[in-house]
């Protein structure tokens, strides 16, 4: 523990002001309401906060019987892992408790109300939506059209507790946290490998994942297409491509495999021979004074005789016999 908190930095530090310390605690998660259980007692509340990057992690404690009331989460979720004490959690009218040896994973979409013991300390996981989508996309393939729902009833499941012994290891307790915190691309990771740990735990799309029921293209592989599409006349690399559609070179390769059947460069091969026979074409069609070659080129083939090979081999034709099949002809020069 004493880890991860010598890079947290203290939101408030002994606060015995509700309202404060329940605006504080909104400035890092959301605006919600925080009442004491029992008027008579007071509140010495404190907290500890790190900002990652999609993800971050807070310890937080209020030294009084709390009752919190929130609206739905929008783009976050809320992995909460008690050190002390115990909390009662209700989601959507679910109701559970969460101890030390009970993790909960507050769920996005649902309204929350929580009641905490005096004793109540927790270390608060914060993991944003995109995040976990993103990972979901790049690892299954599976485009998220709606939030991904936690089963709250089955909180405390061993999937979860994995996630927190994963989280407890390479994050809280690390002894070389101080050198790691440095390292902000190795930060990055940790977050992609604790983003698809959580993927484990039964979710809305548990079943897709267990299942390999990818029925819908990810993102990256629709908007590379769509790259394509428009560019094909430039030189391009798998690299290229993947930049411009924000994902790895090597999950747009697993991505085409998977629901192409071909590489993201083979692809592109068979597009820009599609539209140099179209090309062809059109330009006998109109009558136009064109070389074979310079449309080639045009469609991205900067080498004449390895063109003509690789349209042989997709159509089982020369460009000129492409030509010759059509009734006009005497203006495309063949060169």
């Amino acid at each position: 523990m004493k880890n991860i908190e010598r890079i947290m930095t203290p939101v408030f530090d002994g606060s015995r002001d509700p309202t404060e310390a329940c605006t504080r605690v909104g400035d890092v998660y959301q605006p919600h309401k925080l009442d004491l259980c029992q008027s008579s007692e007071q509140l010495e509340a404190r907290m500890k906060h790190v900002d990652i990057k999609s993800t971050s992690l807070s310890r937080l404690e209020y030294k009084a019987r709390i009752h919190i009331e929130s609206e739905p989460f929008k783009n976050f979720y809320l992995v909460m892992l008690p050190t002390s004490g115990q909390f009662q959690v209700s989601q959507d009218n679910i109701e559970g408790l969460s101890t030390t040896q009970s993790p909960v994973i507050l769920d996005t979409n649902k309204k929350i109300d929580m009641r905490w013991s005096r004793e109540c300390s927790n270390l608060i996981y914060k993991i944003n939506r995109p995040l976990l989508e993103s990972v979901l996309m790049d690892t299954y393939y599976i485009d998220a059209h709606g939030p991904i729902e936690f089963n709250t009833q089955q909180q405390g499941m061993s999937e979860l507790k994995n996630f927190s012994a994963m989280l407890k290891n390479i994050l809280i307790d690390n002894p070389l946290l101080d050198d790691m915190a440095k390292n902000k691309e190795l930060f990055e990771k940790i977050e992609q490998v604790l983003a698809l740990s959580l993927l484990s735990c039964p979710n809305s799309y548990s079943e897709r994942i267990l299942n390999g029921k990818y029925h819908i293209q990810p993102r990256s592989v629709v908007k590379a297409k769509e790259f394509m599409e428009e560019h094909y006349a430039e030189k391009l690399s798998v690299i290229d491509i993947a930049k411009q559609v924000g994902v790895s070179a090597r999950s747009l390769q697993k991505g085409f495999q998977q629901f192409e059947h071909t590489s993201p460069m083979l692809y592109l091969r068979k597009l820009r021979l599609r539209r140099a026979r179209e090309l062809i074409m059109f330009s006998h069609s109109q009558g136009a004074d064109i070389k074979i070659s310079d449309i080639a080129m045009r469609c991205g083939f900067y080498h004449f005789g390895h063109f003509s090979k690789l349209y042989v081999n997709a159509f089982g034709e020369t460009p000129s016999s492409t030509i010759s099949a059509s009734p006009s002809r005497q203006n495309i020069v063949k060169k």
